[in-house]
């Protein structure tokens, strides 16, 4: 009877592990084509302000481009770029976040044309695993940016901020696994533990019928 109870304690409590969150993170990336998100963020052509606005391109899903630069507003272009710059200067800070303040687990942009005396940039993602900040360097031409989050974290905003006179735009920004679009899939180990568990209590469900059965 004690091996029956020690078999399914052993067993639950393979089952408590994998149903626990595995650890939290974000994996960001400098080179493109390492993250390829399933949307577009299509720009609305003509707003200019404080704050842009655009949507992604198949679920609709608002996206706000606010300038984090004291007194320069941005101005929005929906033409094949989709692109958000300064009016008037070079774009040097930004911050973009779903409008409705939900979270994506990927994300993809592109910073474009750095400015003469523009060497670095500091990038920013803020989410449910806290906050992760990179320094790369630019380059006068495409300078491409992405990230994905782990264990069912979210990203919340993504800011950049440059060590000069900027950028020219961001443009080609993607944007997938939104909150509660996608669901998390065990990986093929967790599976497989998985079945161990129930297996193991399985057996001792009969070890247990087998013990307290009586002849009629």
């Amino acid at each position: 009877m004690a091996s029956n109870i020690l078999a399914s304690t052993a067993a639950i409590a393979a089952l408590s592990i994998f149903a626990a969150p595995a650890a939290a993170g974000i994996t960001i990336f400098d080179t493109p084509g390492d993250v390829q998100p399933a949307e577009n963020v299509l720009i609305d052509d003509g707003l200019t302000g404080e704050t842009v606005f655009g949507h992604t391109n198949n679920s609709n899903t608002g996206v706000s481009f606010l300038s984090l630069t004291s007194g320069v507003s941005l101005e929005g272009f929906a033409d094949g770029q989709a692109r958000v710059e300064a009016i008037g200067s070079s774009l040097d800070a930004l911050r973009f976040f779903l409008t409705s303040g939900d979270g994506f687990g990927e994300v993809e942009f592109d910073l474009h044309k750095a400015a003469s005396n523009t060497d670095t940039v500091t990038v920013t993602f803020v989410g449910s695993f806290g906050t992760e900040t990179r320094t790369f360097d630019l380059g006068n031409g495409n300078n491409w940016f992405s990230a994905r989050t782990d264990a069912g974290d979210l990203i919340t905003a993504v800011s950049f901020d440059t060590s000069g006179s900027g950028v020219g735009d961001i443009r080609q920004v993607r944007l997938g696994a939104f909150a509660g679009a996608i669901p998390s899939v065990p990986e093929p180990a967790t599976w497989a533990m998985m079945l161990c568990g129930f297996g193991a209590l399985g057996a001792a469900a009969r070890r247990r019928t087998r013990t307290t059965a009586r002849p009629a």
